[in-house]
């Protein structure tokens, strides 16, 4: 990794107008004299890959600024190779009403069995290093966790404010979401894929959550009793993200109704709310509405 291109990340235009010996001096420069605040900022955005398997081989200074908790703040571990299983099952979320069918033989599987040791060992290695600090935990989108992973992240997170879960968990781990939520009363993002104790979680959330402002959902179908979960419990949410989610037209419009103070909502994936009127009344306060291409169908009709 090139981390003087790091450090000049950022820098103004004009800055590259500096003399060539300027820059040739500071390729030149002794890494160790950069303060210690300046690493460790530095250190907290290079990534967990290269804060765990190349900056504590770089020099005993380095290796001494990695065990500052606010390098671990945040854990985004959507590239780190240990957090993904070798041989990991892949059931959609991306299903059309011809595999509609596939998800009643997708959910009873549990996946946990194909968890590999080095998910526990490295996330709890990463948590144990923030001592409390994180706020942040994105996990690898097929990452497969092991059944109290959660909870145990939940004891030793409290100023967790962003959550990205994995595409599958198994049932005893959806209920460990739901119960994890009452300790992370700062939460204020959640991506999840899976409606197992949705409804549970959207309550905790209600009740513990206040500064919760953005759900992503990405399940092949929302059903009625979580759009109205969302809709009467998460009135103040801004952000609601169902790009992946069919959902009935009355469904919809319960939460466009709930959600008054909702600025972005994403159904883009399916088609049919461009012609509708009152979907469009209703959600014309919405800064960001994304329908084009969304389906927001009446099954009953």
């Amino acid at each position: 990794m090139n981390f003087l291109m790091l450090l000049m990340h950022d820098i103004p235009e004009n800055y590259w107008r500096l003399p060539a010996f300027f820059f040739s001096k500071m390729e030149q420069r002794d890494w160790n004299e950069l303060p210690i605040h300046c690493l460790v900022e530095i250190f907290g955005r290079v990534g967990i890959e290269s804060l765990v398997e190349t900056i504590p081989l770089v020099c005993k200074y380095w290796y001494d600024a990695t065990f500052y908790p606010q390098c671990w703040e945040q854990l985004i571990f959507t590239k780190s190779r240990c957090l993904q299983c070798s041989k990991p099952p892949k059931p959609r979320l991306e299903l059309d009403e011809d595999s509609w069918s596939d998800l009643c033989l997708m959910m009873p599987l549990d996946y946990t069995k194909y968890a590999d040791d080095s998910v526990d060992k490295f996330l709890q290695f990463a948590i144990k290093r923030s001592h409390g600090l994180v706020t942040t935990i994105v996990f690898h989108p097929e990452s497969l966790l092991k059944a109290g992973q959660i909870a145990w992240m939940a004891q030793r997170c409290p100023s967790l404010k962003q959550l990205v879960l994995p595409r599958y968990l198994s049932y005893v781990i959806n209920f460990e979401v739901s119960n994890s939520i009452c300790n992370w009363k700062e939460l204020e993002a959640l991506q999840i894929a899976s409606l197992i104790g949705l409804k549970k979680t959207i309550a905790n959330i209600s009740k513990h959550c206040h500064n919760f402002n953005h759900l992503s959902i990405y399940v092949p179908w929302l059903d009625a009793d979580v759009a109205l979960a969302i809709a009467s419990q998460l009135p103040h949410i801004k952000t609601l993200d169902l790009r992946l989610s069919a959902i009935e037209r009355n469904d919809l419009i319960v939460i466009l109704k709930g959600c008054q103070e909702l600025e972005q909502l994403d159904v883009s994936k399916f088609k049919g709310v461009a012609g509708d009127q009152e979907v469009q009344e209703l959600a014309s306060r919405i800064r960001v509405f994304k329908h084009e291409g969304s389906r927001a169908s009446c099954l009953h009709q």
